[in-house]
């Protein structure tokens, strides 16, 4: 099967699997160069203004977006400040300015390792961007805080909706293979077969661009990653890293993740806690997103890639196709259990009324971001091809 340039608003998927692999959007230079100048813009004016205000009793207290990140680093939670730092600042920031600078010197001069040093960045940070995650956190921080208090949306807020919605459409609208193939050219034109895996062709694929090399090349030659056929220790990896989120578990929901002191009085709330309270409030959306994301997710993300690591292991190929499926669901809803970890670090920078009213993160709030961030380096170790393999094996054996 040769490999084509794609008109305009085509595709390419996988004969396989169905999985999309590439498709060719309009005007990719002038769009995302557009939405990132604008996200940039939005990010600053969300840093200037107040972000929410809380009055209650007649004491009230603004905070700042930095305010959530300051706090937690102010309380001692610096693990927590440096995980909002990097999924809310830095690293958004590094993928804006990366993509721009790249747009911008497409048709300059530029190092070649600089261009594939960029590139790979691009390509690894992306999952780990939660500016989304936030927004909702924030949503529900707002309906949790409404029934106790007069609350309000700064400009700040407005101009991050804005920033997320920007930087959203700015991901959407760039395709890593045009450019890729923008960058350095197309790849050679093979005539494969597309019942055949790359392993059986004599070929590997690369997992930043997607570009078939020789079996046995040990980098890709269009972006300079490290080229391995299958991910080694992948398997091994991926056990340790769900084993060590099963320990967390236990104390991220046994603790308290957060702690309010009110009038001196101190109420500490679990993460099932805190859903029954919702509950009983009346806030039923709210109380069941917070259920699905803080506890159903995580913890059906760890067996099932629990599950995965096992067929694996024991060679069972049957239904490969519903196990890519699964293990992609899981890959992908992974970094949305961050929503209740949001959520503390909102309502802790915000409510600090002194003797009135104070929210401290409790320690299941580390406990909790720590099972969220290991599940989701678990499913990146995990290799999908293995799947695939074993059904090649069962092939062989008939």
């Amino acid at each position: 099967m040769p490999a084509t340039p794609l008109a305009v608003g085509e595709t390419s998927s996988c004969p396989r699997c169905g999985h999309v692999l590439s498709r060719h959007l309009p005007q990719q230079e002038r769009r995302p160069l557009a939405y990132g100048f604008a996200a940039l813009i939005m990010f600053a004016l969300s840093n200037v203004f107040t972000f929410m205000s809380f009055s209650s009793h007649g004491v009230g207290q603004e905070m700042t977006f930095l305010q959530c990140i300051t706090t937690l680093v102010e309380q001692g939670y610096l693990f927590l400040g440096a995980v909002l730092s990097l999924t809310l600042i830095g690293l958004p920031l590094v993928y804006v300015g990366s993509i721009m600078l790249v747009l911008w010197r497409l048709d300059k001069e530029m190092h070649s390792r600089a261009l594939r040093s960029l590139g790979r960045l691009l390509c690894r940070i992306r999952p780990w961007l939660m500016v989304d995650v936030f927004l909702i956190g924030v949503l529900i921080s707002l309906v949790k805080l409404m029934g106790m208090a007069d609350i309000k949306m700064g400009l700040s807020f407005w101009a991050f909706v804005g920033y997320t919605v920007l930087l959203i459409k700015m991901m959407a609208s760039l395709d890593r293979m045009w450019l890729w193939q923008r960058l350095f050219g197309p790849t050679e034109a093979r005539e494969l077969d597309p019942e055949a895996g790359a392993m059986e062709s004599g070929l590997v694929g690369c997992h930043i661009c997607g570009a078939l090399s020789e079996a046995g090349t040990d980098r890709c030659p269009r972006c300079g990653d490290h080229l391995h056929a299958r991910k080694p220790g992948g398997l091994n990896r991926t056990w340790a890293l769900l084993i060590t989120s099963v320990i967390l578990y236990i104390p991220a929901n046994l603790y308290p993740i957060m702690d309010t002191v009110f009038l001196g009085d101190d109420s500490p709330s679990t993460i099932l806690g805190g859903v029954v309270l919702l509950w009983a409030l009346g806030s039923y959306p709210i109380a069941a997103v917070i259920f699905f994301a803080s506890v159903v997710i995580p913890l059906v993300k760890i067996l099932a890639l629990l599950w995965l690591c096992y067929v694996v292991q024991r060679g069972q190929g049957a239904s490969p196709l519903r196990k890519l499926k699964l293990y992609r669901m899981t890959e992908f809803v992974g970094r949305w259990s961050m929503i209740d970890v949001f959520v503390v670090a909102i309502l802790a920078g915000l409510i600090r009324l002194d003797n009135l009213m104070t929210i401290y993160p409790g320690p299941a709030a580390v406990a909790f971001a720590g099972v969220v961030l290991i599940t989701m380096v678990a499913a990146m170790s995990f290799d999908s091809r293995l799947i695939w393999d074993l059904q090649q094996g069962e092939r062989e054996r008939e």
